[in-house]
């Protein structure tokens, strides 16, 4: 090999060193990387639980519908894990919550009306992040009660409960005990006062066991979030809370501000206007029941039936 070539090939060999051992080094799971210029590519991430994929399935189909590429990283974990991963621009946009958002990054925040909470949302965000127009869709605490108990009751919203706060045993994590907008806060707002003794610490966060309790008996109202299939298919009622005891957990879009655009807005917001707490709570049970279909199959199902399998307003 001639001295020329042989100093080429060692020049690329130290290029591709370099290369491969920044690489190694990276301190990010998903990789990190330069932001893509073009406004029509998107990476779609999701946290790791079906109704985010879900959600993230409909975004990524309805863009996909309107001529955007779409590349698709889902079930990444939790935000301590996607919101780096958007900094980094790893993924360009992610379904959240606009109330768990807020305590994420403003853990001291009381809000929780929720035009306030969009609001201080908004003020809260780096400026790397922007987030679209929630949906109808509420993916909140509740407090749950069997239809015979409402119906002896005749209970429609927390208020209702209070006189019964002596007969009521409810059921929740531990944590609840504690939390602000938990029995302290239901005290508060709606003097449903419920005793230490009448506590059940139940730690599946609203899951089967927590159902099962109910339904039982061995507890009179239960902390079931609002998008839980269990809800219609035990014929559960939720109580509503008018005085925003719970923060809201409406549905939202979160982007990088550098892929956000009014075409992906137009878009994005169509889809959120559709998407309702109703429509959230069958598109859960579909994924996690005895159909068991997957979360991109059930989001086919929802974008064909609200019309965006074709551009946004043609």
């Amino acid at each position: 090999m001639n001295p020329s070539r042989r100093r080429l090939v060692v020049a690329l060999a130290l290029v591709i060193a370099l290369g491969t051992a920044g690489g190694c080094g990276s301190s990010n799971p998903l990789g990190g990387g330069p932001l893509s210029a073009d406004m029509k590519s998107l990476v779609v991430g999701s946290a790791d639980f079906p109704e985010s994929k879900i959600v993230a399935e409909i975004y990524a189909q309805a863009l996909e519908a309107n001529d955007f590429t779409v590349v698709r990283k889902l079930g990444i974990g939790s935000r301590e894990t996607y919101i780096p991963a958007l900094l980094d621009h790893s993924i360009d946009l992610v379904p959240d919550y606009t109330g768990n958002l807020l305590q994420y990054f403003d853990p001291t925040s009381t809000v929780t009306i929720p035009d306030r909470v969009e609001s201080a949302l908004q003020r809260k965000l780096p400026g790397d992040l922007s987030i679209l127009t929630p949906a109808p869709a509420n993916d909140t605490d509740t407090v749950t009660v069997t239809e015979a108990t409402a119906n002896r009751w005749k209970l429609t919203t927390i208020a209702d409960l209070a006189p019964y706060s002596a007969q009521v045993k409810f059921g929740a994590p531990s944590e609840f005990l504690q939390r602000a907008v938990g029995l302290a806060g239901l005290k508060a707002k709606y003097d449903l006062d419920i005793t230490a003794a009448n506590f059940v610490a139940i730690s599946d966060g609203g899951g089967p066991a927590t159902v099962r309790a109910l339904l039982d008996g061995t507890v009179t109202a239960a902390n079931i979030f609002s998008t839980s299939p269990a809800i219609p298919q035990n014929k559960l009622v939720v109580l509503s809370d008018p005085k925003n005891n719970f923060l809201p957990g409406n549905v939202v879009p979160l982007i990088s501000s550098a892929k956000k655009s009014t075409e992906i807005k137009t878009v994005l917001d169509a889809v959120s206007a559709e998407l309702t707490t109703k429509g959230l709570t069958e598109l859960n049970a579909a994924v996690t029941g005895n159909s068991g279909v997957d979360p991109d199959e059930a989001a086919r199902k929802w974008v064909l039936e609200n019309g965006f399998d074709k551009p946004v307003g043609k």
